[in-house]
């Protein structure tokens, strides 16, 4: 067929403006050098996390070796440096930029860069994960690669020069996808990769001095202050392996005021042989041919530690089949000048807190209640309760700080004006025992409003039976008093404590207990009531598909604790921490066989949700003084 000029013209031009489309979807980022900088908060000194590795690409395969690891995650995980969208978008854009600029650039470059010997600082973001990072390592032959850089960054889109640090080491910007850029630097045979521009440069493209010094830094040592502020070194060349560092900060979710005698907890995994360091990760035999272990530690600060971190009294206060307990060494100075802080109603509290209460507090969750709602024990020093003057000042004080700290506004409470609540119940339950307790309405709350003594007066299907109870001793709180109920009958030797499921040779220093098939329980049935069949079905259905064998996975393992040494250090320090199985309770959970609708039960799923009727004893309005079974 012959072309006429016509033809040939619209045909050049659907060429060249298929050639701008291409063009536009190829680099999609705008004009030279411009990208957008949001100075982000964190403190560049104090990294959340902290990960050592001899080769991040073998991290994830590592972690399977742990038992109840492996029975919990997946090949996606193992494999989730592979297909990482951050790592695929780089390793997309080194491609281009050597098939454009005629670089000998081999497609292994990225992948190389994750079995090098690296460190990778992370920071958390608004979003509550560790969103922020900044990975070092080092590599020969770096120096050339980055004159290539700077060759290329004077005439490419994607890549660009956003700044210098000092010594004029210049700060490379790599463009990813629209709002994703990242800055890296290199001095030597030292490479630097920031994950967010702001991490160095404020709104106005300007270099944020504090950091600036601490990224140049990181080209002299590698990140090694940021070790030091954890109580660490670097590891020596000969080791193979990784390790893991975590701020109880991070992991508390910001409430390590409570507990400041534990800053951090380490993850060590040491390969059992040197070849593990030169083994590639995509060596189908790398994990035949090397073995290793992992091995926990935390870092402690003896300073806040009441009575050495003396566990003992604790476990026997609390009812054992617990989903996970903690002992937490509670600083209480601390915890009175927080709650003095509140108001002048607890200015009394706040004073009997500082003097009458000693040792670690307890927490506890369990599968017959829920999520939000655990239960808190603390130990009363033994002339409190002794002396009838102290105990009489303990108890109004307890009773003031409950009735003005605890509540919500109900609409329905009364006629009165201002911000009604329902009233606080108080009684002396036997000699030696007073409980508090005020409903307060709530949807996620752990009995129904209907049925209940308040029915008319509460605001939401469902509420918080609050309880308070001061008994032999002890201060137990609850916003389930079915909780509160089973710690009064261990207290009163009705009913099994922790402590007898675990070892009498570490029961002081038993810092932690978990029952995974309650645990597995709880999550289950939680999961259940946050995705309601009639509202959520393709989740629900995801969750019994990908969820409940996980689950069920776990519950076959048996009850394990962590604990320290006997003794600790006499300053800062990391000291090991052991792990242990324990023998099974040979006592059935206290009710958890009613708690609430599974997310497997074989059942008629319409109308499962947790703020609709039910037929269970968890929903069923729980009083102070019954079991809950």
């Amino acid at each position: 067929m012959k072309l006429t000029r016509k033809k040939i013209a619209i045909t050049a031009a659907v060429l060249i403006v298929a050639l701008v489309a291409i063009q536009a979807i190829w680099r999609p980022f705008g004009g030279k050098g411009a990208f957008r900088s949001h100075e982000v908060a964190f403190d560049i000194r104090y990294p959340d996390a902290i990960v050592d590795s001899v080769a991040l690409s073998r991290l994830p395969r590592d972690m399977i070796r742990v038992p109840l690891l492996h029975s919990l995650l997946t090949r996606d995980f193992v494999d989730y440096y592979e297909s990482n969208s951050t790592r695929l978008s780089a390793e997309g854009a080194v491609r281009r930029l050597a098939f454009e600029h005629d670089l000998d650039w081999r497609d292994e470059l990225i992948k190389r860069v994750f079995d090098e010997p690296s460190r990778v600082l992370l920071w958390r973001s608004p979003d509550g994960r560790l969103g922020y990072w900044v990975m070092t390592m080092r590599r020969n032959g770096l120096a050339k690669l980055m004159q290539a850089m700077a060759n290329v960054a004077a005439s490419d889109t994607q890549l660009s020069q956003a700044g210098t640090l000092s010594g004029d080491v210049p700060v490379y910007a790599l463009k990813l996808a629209v709002g994703h850029t990242l800055l890296f630097a290199a001095k030597g045979d030292r490479l630097i990769v920031m994950s967010e521009p702001g991490m160095l440069f404020d709104a106005d493209g300007k270099a944020i001095g504090e950091r600036s010094k601490a990224l140049a830094q990181m080209l002299d040592d590698g990140g090694a202050d940021a070790l030091r502020t954890y109580r660490l070194d670097d590891a020596s060349a000969d080791v193979s392996g990784h390790r893991v560092i975590v701020s109880v900060n991070y992991l508390s979710f910001g409430y390590q005021a409570f507990f400041s005698g534990i800053n951090a907890l380490r993850f060590d995994f040491a390969a059992s042989h040197a070849a593990a360091k030169s083994a590639p990760a995509s060596d189908a035999n790398a994990d035949a041919d090397t073995n290793g272990a992992w091995s926990t530690a935390a870092l402690i600060d003896p300073a806040h530690l009441p009575q050495h971190w003396n566990s003992a009294d604790i476990w026997r206060a609390l009812p054992a089949n617990a989903a996970a307990c903690a002992s937490l060494p509670v600083d209480w100075n601390d915890a009175a000048d927080l709650l003095g802080k509140l108001g002048d109603a607890e200015q009394g509290a706040a004073k009997i807190l500082r003097e009458q209460f000693a040792g670690p507090a307890g927490v506890c969750w369990y599968a017959k209640s829920t999520l939000v709602a655990p239960v808190f024990v603390a130990r009363l020093k033994p002339e409190a309760t002794q002396d009838a003057t102290q105990l009489a000042a303990l108890k109004g004080a307890l009773a003031s700080v409950f009735g003005d700290a605890i509540g919500a506004y109900e609409a329905k409470a009364g006629n009165e004006a201002g911000y009604r609540r329902l009233p606080v119940q108080s009684r002396d339950v036997s000699a030696g025992v007073t409980l508090w307790t005020r409903a307060v309405s709530a949807r996620s709350g752990t009995a129904q409003s209907a049925g209940s003594p308040y029915a008319a007066q509460l605001s939401a299907p469902r509420y918080f039976p609050v309880t308070l109870a001061l008994a032999h001793g002890y201060v137990v709180f609850s916003p389930d008093a079915r909780l509160v109920d089973d710690t009064l009958a261990v207290l009163d030797k009705r009913y099994p404590a922790i402590a007898d499921t675990i070892a009498p040779q570490r029961l002081s220093s038993t810092m932690m207990s978990v029952t995974p098939s309650a645990a597995a329980a709880l999550v289950e049935r939680e999961a259940g009531r946050a995705l309601p069949a009639d509202q959520e079905a393709i989740f629900r259905n995801a969750a019994r598909t990908h969820l409940l064998p996980k689950l069920h996975a776990v519950a076959s393992y048996p009850p394990l604790a962590l604990s320290l040494p006997d003794s600790l250090p006499s300053s800062l320090g990391w000291v090991p921490v052991e792990w242990h199985f324990e023998p099974r309770a040979s006592t059935a959970p206290r009710g958890d066989a009613a708690a609430g609708r599974p997310l497997g039960a074989a059942q008629n799923d319409a109308g499962s949700s947790a703020d609709e009727g039910s037929d269970n004893a968890a929903d069923q309005p729980a009083q102070p003084g019954t079991s809950g079974e």
